[in-house]
């Protein structure tokens, strides 16, 4: 009885967190002010996308300031992260890894120090989520809010809009921020506290990979027994063994990408990122453990700027065969939700 105590207790205490935290957040609008820490690929595509549709992006910083280019046109660009947040409402991040997030949050000059009352950090970088949860309790501290948001669906999609974003935190901060997230998405998925979310997103990267792994060695059973590879991909496309892999990345193997937009390195430190959360909960890998093992072989054939649907080039190059084809050379594809489920039109296939 008295641990069934403690629990309400508890439950009641986080409720009651979960609202003052939430009370006073305005719902964005495009009169909020937005800033971006990291005018990378993610932090580009987000501030355009919010350009575009009218909001108002009025600051950005980046380690490397050649990358301040790519920013729509009037963004002040700031010397520091604390800049940024000083000079906003809503803070977006997209950084590549846990450690680029402890370097822009932390110290006299990092997001946290500028995060007040009412700020919004939105952090669509796929990281370690207990140092997420280290940042939000120390904004709360300030009256300032936090949401993991890690994104899936390809870079290509995230410059259409098309993309799908998990979100963790607040559900009412959330819900304050979907103006914003809606121009960038066509889901805003809300999946419960922050760590839930990025659960979610580094299990989709791992069963990703090992979609990716399994393509490549039926592409190249197909391709060694005589098939025509276009007929096998569409053959698949309408048989039991799709999916949004098989739909999205042969096409990057038929035209020899690879997919640049998202390196060897990056993917590792997912794959990694999730093995590490299933040595914490005590979960048997066997299956991503092997994944992990085959995406390693591959960053350090390749090298660590290697698309991340390159093993199946380690196949080519070790048997001698070619998986390119010609029908994909100007292909694209878009994004939609239909009944619950990611689906993929394609255009420009030969």
């Amino acid at each position: 009885m008295a641990s069934l105590a403690r629990a309400v207790i508890l439950s009641g205490t986080r409720a009651a967190e979960r609202m003052h935290l939430a009370r006073g957040i305005a719902t964005a609008s495009k009169a909020t002010k937005v800033g971006v820490v990291g005018c990378g690929n993610v932090g580009s595509a987000v501030a355009n996308n919010l350009a575009r549709k009218g909001f108002t992006v009025s600051a950005a910083f980046d380690c490397d300031t050649s990358r301040a280019s790519a920013m729509p046109a009037g963004v002040a660009v700031a010397r520091t992260p604390r800049e940024v947040v000083e000079m906003c409402d809503v803070i977006v991040t997209g950084l590549p890894r846990p450690p680029n997030v402890r370097a822009a949050a932390e110290g006299p000059d990092g997001i946290l120090a500028g995060l007040g009352k009412d700020k919004v950090w939105i952090d669509h970088s796929t990281t370690d989520y207990e140092q997420t949860l280290a940042f939000s309790e120390e904004a709360q501290k300030k009256g300032g809010h936090v949401l993991e948001a890690p994104i899936t669906g390809g870079l290509e999609a995230l410059k259409k809009g098309q993309m799908v974003v998990h979100v963790g935190g607040n559900e009412q901060v959330v819900d304050a921020m979907r103006p914003i997230l809606d121009v960038s998405y066509n889901k805003v998925f809300y999946v419960g506290d922050i760590g839930s979310a990025m659960m979610v997103k580094v299990v989709s990267n791992m069963l990703a990979c090992v979609h990716i792994i399994a393509m490549g060695e039926v592409l190249m059973l197909a391709k060694r027994s005589g098939l025509n590879l276009k007929t096998f991909w569409d053959a698949i496309r309408v048989s039991a063994g799709n999916s949004f892999v098989w739909e999205t990345g042969a096409p990057l193997i038929f035209s020899g990408s690879y997919d640049p937009g998202f390196t060897m390195a990056l993917q590792n430190k997912d794959l990694q990122l999730g093995y590490d959360m299933a040595r914490k909960f005590e979960v048997p890998m066997d299956m991503h453990q092997l994944a992990l093992s085959i995406y390693r072989r591959t960053q350090y054939q390749l090298g660590d700027e290697a698309g991340c649907y390159s093993p199946p080039r380690t196949y080519e190059l070790a048997l001698g065969e070619s998986l390119q084809i010609q029908d994909f050379k100007d292909w694209t594809y878009d994004n939609e939700i239909y009944k619950g489920s990611l689906v993929v039109s394609h255009n420009n296939i030969d």
